[in-house]
């Protein structure tokens, strides 16, 4: 009962992961068609990539040399859907993590 219950927190806390690495990847792609840089898909991969988050941090630095060029109203809604689907993964993570704490504290 014990290890089933961490299983579940654990696969919570996993979900929350994905989610937010795939909905910050498509808002660099995003970001990057709208500031007309080539090959926004691998931009993206690159500013997920990383253990410290150094790619999004290196995006985020050099994106400034250049402007947005062209984004369109329904673009801007699509980005703004995505950061709400980031905080429900933040508390997916969140629930995860302190679920596994609470399931580590029951067995002992």
């Amino acid at each position: 009962m014990k290890y089933s219950l961490i299983a579940i927190f654990i696969a919570i806390y996993l979900v929350g992961v994905v989610s937010l690495i795939y909905q910050i990847y498509n808002i660099v792609v995003t970001d990057a068609k709208a500031r007309g840089l080539k090959h926004p898909r691998l931009i993206g991969l690159l500013a997920t990539s990383g253990r410290s988050s150094e790619g999004l941090i290196v995006y985020l630095l050099t994106r400034k040399k250049y402007s947005i060029k062209d984004i369109s109203f329904l673009e801007r809604q699509e980005i703004m859907k995505r950061k709400k689907i980031i905080l429900v993964s933040l508390m997916f993570m969140a629930i995860g993590g302190i679920g596994f704490v609470y399931g580590l504290v029951l067995m002992i």
